[in-house]
């Protein structure tokens, strides 16, 4: 599948969702996750991810991401994730 099919899917899509994820490490974009056509959320690469951390760093006092990195309390692993999307 090329990347442009995933600009932008509804959070129901999990087929579609799963197939992003499984691939992320070859993904050039990010995929917009959308709920009754507005924007519910987002699942970025890596080099996207970076570049929005070191936008932070260029703005803001960012001592608060740091911390924020740490703190895995509620988090789930990308493994995980995985498992509960073939459920």
């Amino acid at each position: 599948m090329s990347i442009d099919e995933y600009k932008e899917k509804d959070v129901t899509d999990i087929k579609s969702i799963k197939v992003f994820i499984e691939s992320i490490e070859s993904q050039q974009r990010e995929l917009i996750l959308t709920s009754s056509g507005k924007t519910a959320g987002a699942i970025l690469t890596a080099e996207q991810y970076e570049w929005f951390l070191n936008q932070l760093d260029e703005q803001q006092d960012t001592s608060f991401v740091e911390e924020r990195t740490k703190d895995l309390d509620g988090s789930q692993s990308l493994d995980e994730f995985k498992k509960e999307l073939e459920e």
